[in-house]
């Protein structure tokens, strides 16, 4: 093994070990409840995986095998702890090989410690907020302007961030399998395969990713199925069925618990404009710009060939469908104020900027681009940066996350 790669291997871990650590703290004290600080959803989990569970509302359930497993060596408050730990730093691991692949494929190949530092950035990268926050804790209760913007990387929620390993593998076949599906005459192929199993694992840790996936798949196969003129029928079930493992798990999901009345008040799903974004922001159009300012950059200066890459294109699309379901969807009864709309959109937040930072780094390296409209981009991506690391040292530090 040469130098520089030891060198790179050594990088990677330095950073992978980092951010494990800190990750782990962060979660470990969520799960402890130390004074009462360290908001978080943890307690109804932790409640659940010991079969305490009094609503019954919760039907993904892969997180909490993985900690019953871990309970026979611990209490559930460390089991919970270390398997949201190890599911997310998975997903450093898996984002890692992908971004890699992207990277390392081109003429003028990103330099490996490169990959491992972007990784690192990419998963702590946060929504804007006013910079005085990052001087100014005082009251460690503060507003952070997570509520109504919202951002890619929420870790006050354990179910997001564990079935993000299984997300980023399934959207990245997702882009894979949409370039040939019907030009590949099957009905059993090996990513398709592997895609359907990821997908029903993501199904079964949080829905929210699934739905907005499943939506913008199913546009894009029935928009190409128009155009064809119904010739590529036969494509459109033979990618289609891979969906159906994980449509009979929304459906039991669904009846479960979106069906009879909770509370006194009528349960399901409703149309609805803006009625529950409205609630936690005063200015929508602002709160899309605070989360998205990087890779609403990277469309702006690199619209035309940006476009042309499958992974960035799909990034968008899928941002587009959960952007939608933000605008016009709500939940009825209690959950009405809860936004978990609001996950689906954190997922496409995400990939936005995964796929828009794979794009800067490949035209940087390129320098097709005037040095100014890259300089833009990047100080863009360092002040997600930035406020994603004073929001992170917040939270830490036992701060609220909205």
């Amino acid at each position: 093994m040469k130098r520089h790669e030891r060198k790179s291997i050594a990088f990677f871990f330095l950073l992978f070990g980092l951010y494990v650590a800190v990750t782990f703290f962060l979660f470990h004290e969520q799960c402890m409840l130390y004074e009462n600080r360290y908001a978080s959803d943890n307690v109804a989990y932790i409640s659940e995986i010991q079969g305490m569970s009094s609503t019954g509302e919760i039907s993904y359930p892969v997180m909490f095998w993985i900690a019953e497993f871990f309970c026979f060596f611990m209490t559930p408050n460390n089991a919970l702890a270390v398997t949201v730990t190890c599911l997310n730093a998975l997903t450093f691991c898996i984002l890692k090989y992908w971004l890699s692949r992207l990277l390392q494929s081109e003429e003028k190949k990103c330099p490996d410690g490169w990959i491992s530092l972007l990784t690192f950035s990419l998963l702590v990268v946060s929504m804007l907020f006013p910079f005085h926050r990052i001087v100014q804790y005082g009251s460690l209760e503060g507003s952070l302007r997570y509520i109504g913007t919202f951002s890619p990387n929420p870790f006050h929620n354990a179910t997001y961030l564990a079935a993000r390993p299984f997300a980023v593998v399934t959207f990245f076949l997702t882009v894979g399998i949409l370039q040939d599906y019907e030009q590949k005459d099957t009905w059993l192929r090996k990513d398709t395969a592997l895609f359907s199993v990821m997908l029903l694992l993501t199904t079964l840790t949080k829905p929210s990713f699934t739905l907005v996936l499943a939506g913008t798949c199913g546009v894009i196969m029935l928009w190409r199925l128009i155009r064809s003129r119904g010739k590529g029928m036969k494509a459109f079930w033979q990618f289609g069925i891979a969906f159906l493992p994980t449509f009979a798990v929304l459906l039991y999901q669904y009846f479960g618990m979106f069906t009879g009345e909770v509370y006194g008040q009528e349960n399901g799903i409703a149309w609805s404009f803006l009625t529950a974004w409205k609630e936690k922001t005063d200015n929508v159009p602002v709160s899309i710009l605070l989360a998205a300012a990087f890779p609403l950059s990277v469309l702006l200066f690199q619209r035309r060939e940006a476009l042309k890459l499958p992974f960035f294109r799909f990034a968008w699309q899928f941002f587009a469908t959960a952007l939608f379901t933000m605008l016009f969807l709500i939940e009825k009864g209690y959950r009405a104020g809860h936004m978990n709309f609001a996950w689906g959109y954190m997922y496409a937040l995400f990939f936005l900027f995964v796929t828009g930072a794979a794009v800067l780094v490949r035209e940087t390296l390129r320098r097709s681009q005037p040095v100014w409209q890259l300089l833009i981009q990047w100080l863009l991506f360092g002040e997600h940066l930035a406020c994603g690391a004073d929001y992170l040292m917040n939270l830490l530090k036992g701060g609220y996350y909205y």
